[in-house]
């Protein structure tokens, strides 16, 4: 399977359109979100009815937390109902095969907008060891920090996201996925094992 990777959206619509359609030419098999599909009210419409049309599947991050865990009245009244239910369909965690995808690390509580926003650096001590010890997957894969990162049990790998990485099918990885509002998406190619970065 191609999985066509989105994170970071925040309703950018050109960036989003032009990356759907090159993952699209990448023949990518399925389209998954990793959150913060909007920032705000702003241009909401627009950006779901393009995550409805490639049928995207997803997580949720900390901008549409209101909207995806039981959403208030009032909210709803601010949105249409095709936003409501697209939101209604994302997840807190997503497993594809030994693929796990998360907003961010996928241990915190995201259904804690504190937690789950002020949630701390892949860097920081402890980060990356709890996700991997509480997570079997081989792959973890989130959002959240617009900026590309690869790091194993074993520590960070020296990769930028200049160029596709090959993954050894021993071993196993945690990837951020810079944002498409930064002009990036990504391919996951698990026949080939490799990642691939997108500029759109």
């Amino acid at each position: 399977m191609r999985i066509g990777i989105l994170a970071d959206i925040h309703a950018d619509i050109e960036n989003l359109s032009k990356a759907i359609d090159r993952l699209r030419r990448e023949e990518v098999d399925s389209f998954v979100v990793l959150g913060d599909v909007i920032f705000d009210r702003r241009n909401a419409s627009e950006t779901v009815a393009l995550l409805t049309q490639c049928s995207a599947i997803g997580v949720w991050g900390n901008h549409e937390l209101g909207l995806c865990v039981d959403p208030e009245d009032d909210v709803c009244a601010l949105y249409t109902a095709e936003v409501m239910q697209f939101f209604g369909t994302l997840n807190a965690h997503l497993e594809l095969g030994d693929v796990l995808f998360s907003h961010t690390f996928p241990d915190q509580n995201a259904r804690d907008p504190v937690a789950f926003y002020l949630g701390g650096e892949p860097h920081q001590q402890g980060a990356l060891e709890n996700c991997f010890a509480q997570f079997p997957h081989r792959v973890i894969m989130a959002g959240h920090f617009h900026r590309w990162f690869a790091a194993t049990p074993t520590g960070q790998i020296a990769w930028n996201g200049e160029q596709p990485i090959k993954l050894e099918s021993d071993k196993r990885y945690f990837f951020i996925i810079d944002a498409v509002m930064n002009g990036w998406a990504a391919v996951f190619d698990e026949e080939q094992n490799v990642l691939i970065p997108i500029q759109v």
